[in-house]
């Protein structure tokens, strides 16, 4: 039996979750905590880890997956840090997985239809991915009326029919995800052969590996708001 540590802190609200990882390649929830903190992100996940860690009477994890962004600048940087210390201290490996991968996956798993979920990112832009019965499509920093130049052809008849979700529904329409704060249990389970691979071989998942995801690159290249 293998514990892994997951959280996300990547965009308005923080996920910190523990689960049970057995030989049969079975996840099980032991502890969760999802909350809204627009700006406390930094205070408030090292507090929910050590609450995680406690309710699941662990000392430490065998392995840590952490969300690497797309989503807030800060948010990245406080969520890759933490990752990579904690998995530098205990001497674990880590793995980084797409935040909307996330997120989408998630979403997909409650409704078994596609789903788009959309994240503001300023700039009038989105950052914006999508999953259907082949897989994850994204994530892509776009302004919401170039979705469709963005998506595969082949793809568009699932992003037509969509169930969507938006952190932001004033801006880009959609599912609060306010009100329905995702899991990251449906994307470890997507992610079992690399789980697997990271339990047996540690030294290949190393802590400096985490890196942020941008996807915009730069916050400064372009200050544009047009």
């Amino acid at each position: 039996m293998k514990k892994i540590l997951f959280f996300d802190a990547t965009n308005q609200w923080v996920l910190a979750e523990s689960f049970h990882f057995n030989d049969e390649g079975d996840l099980e929830n032991v502890a969760s905590y999802t909350g809204i903190h627009p700006r406390e992100s930094s205070k408030v996940l090292i507090q929910e880890l050590r609450n995680i860690l406690s309710r699941s009477n662990w000392k430490s994890p065998d392995l840590i997956v952490c969300a690497l962004g797309p989503g807030s600048f800060t948010g990245l940087r406080i969520a890759v840090a933490t990752a990579r210390n904690l998995a530098q201290l205990w001497k674990i490996p880590a793995i980084g997985i797409d935040s909307l991968n996330v997120y989408s996956s998630f979403y997909f798993q409650e409704v078994g239809d596609p789903v788009s979920v959309a994240i503001e990112a300023k700039q009038k832009k989105i950052y914006f991915a999508m999953e259907d019965q082949r897989g994850f499509f994204g994530s892509i920093d776009v302004k919401p009326d170039d979705i469709m130049e963005r998506i595969p052809e082949d793809r568009l008849h699932a992003f037509l029919t969509s169930q969507r979700y938006s952190d932001n529904p004033e801006f880009f329409g959609g599912i609060p995800i306010l009100e329905n704060l995702p899991s990251g249990s449906a994307a470890l389970n997507q992610m079992k052969e690399q789980i697997i691979k990271a339990i047996k071989f540690p030294e290949n998942f190393p802590y400096w590996k985490l890196v942020p995801n941008y996807v915009r690159g730069t916050y400064v290249d372009d200050k544009s708001t047009v």
